[in-house]
Parts: structure tokens; sequence; C-alpha cells
């Protein structure tokens, strides 16, 4: 019985990064590897925050509910990316280390729960196929641009990428179903009391 095609791994995307600078590819990310390999690895992993920073579907926690501890501050999981209140929370807050931090009234003390919007980095294997490609292609790029520089010989176009980013950004729309009448800010505004 076969399997089937599986989403990329770390390991096939740095390959992946390597084969457009025809470097042979390695075995596993946990030994020694070559200069290369290491460099292709640093850039998939800033590439995927980069990515991952902008808030999609599979990353982003809408209504999440902080609450504070037994000091008053919200201890926030080690793997934020960006943070935004919502909902009632008429506070300005902000990440500072892994305590949440209110603008507003400049403290890290908090009364009450606060609503978020709270953007996650994941590790590669826990996103989907069109993230990892898109991570993939956008990390080729550049470690083609930053270290090669030539652009006769980049393996990936900047229409790889862009076409890469559109499947990306069709999933992060199909998910959300967006509604004109109903998600846009200016009706939404018109609704206000």
């Amino acid at each position: 019985m076969t399997l089937g095609l599986a989403p990329l791994t770390e390991l096939d995307a740095v390959n992946e990064i390597l084969g457009t600078i025809a470097e042979s590819p390695v075995n596993s990310l946990d030994e020694e590897v070559v200069i290369d390999a290491s460099l292709a690895m640093k850039i998939l992993k800033t590439t995927s925050v980069e990515v991952q920073s902008r808030g999609w579907w599979f990353n982003r926690l809408d209504e999440y509910e902080l609450l504070p501890d037994v000091r008053k501050e919200i201890q926030l999981p080690p793997n934020v990316l960006k943070i935004k209140a919502t909902g009632a929370t008429s506070s300005k807050v902000v990440q500072r280390g892994q305590l949440l931090y209110d603008l507003t009234n400049k403290t890290l003390e908090f009364e009450a729960p606060v609503t978020v919007e709270l953007t996650q980095g994941l590790e590669f294997e826990e996103m989907p196929s069109t993230a990892r490609v898109y991570i993939t292609v956008r990390a080729a790029r550049k470690y083609q641009d930053r270290y090669f520089g030539d652009q006769a010989t980049h393996s990936y176009t900047k229409q790889d990428e862009t076409e890469a980013l559109a499947a990306l950004k069709n999933e992060d729309l199909e998910f959300d179903d967006p509604n004109m009448l109903e998600d846009s800010q200016f009706v939404s505004g018109l609704r206000k009391p």
C-alpha cells in the first residue's frame, strides 16, 4: 500500500534550498552539517518567523483569553509572535519578554482576563503544506540572493515565489471565508452605536 505524497519536512526544505546551489543533500538536521546546510537551516527558520508573523488561519488564535496569575501578571506562551487586544479590552497591550504589558495603564498587572488575537510561531511540520512550500521557496530565493547574488543562477524566480504566496493566501481566504458585508471595517463602523 502506498501512502501517497507527503508535505515537505524541514529536512526536505533544507535540501531543496541546498539544491538551488547544486549542493549535496544532507541526511539529517541533527548531525554535524556542512556550513551551507547550517546557513540554509538558519534562513529557513528566519523566513518561517517572518512569514508566520503576518498571522494566518493556521497560527492565529482569535478571541483567546489570557488569565492573570496570582501576581496579577499574564504569562505568554513562548511561541508568541504577535499579540493584539480584542473584544471588550480597552487597553493596548504588547509583549514584554514572556509577559503581557498594558501600554495604556503602563503596568504588567492585570485585574481581569484579557482577550487577544494571538499569533503563534509553529514548527515547520506543524504548518499546512501551502505555508511550507511558500516558506521554502522564499527562503531559497533569500539564500541565493544573500550568498550568490547572481540572478541568472536562481532556481526559483520571483514568479515562483509569487505563485506560492498566492496559493497560501488563497487557502487563507478559503478558511476565513470573508464576507464584504459582514467583515468590512467600514460596515462594522457603521453598525457601532
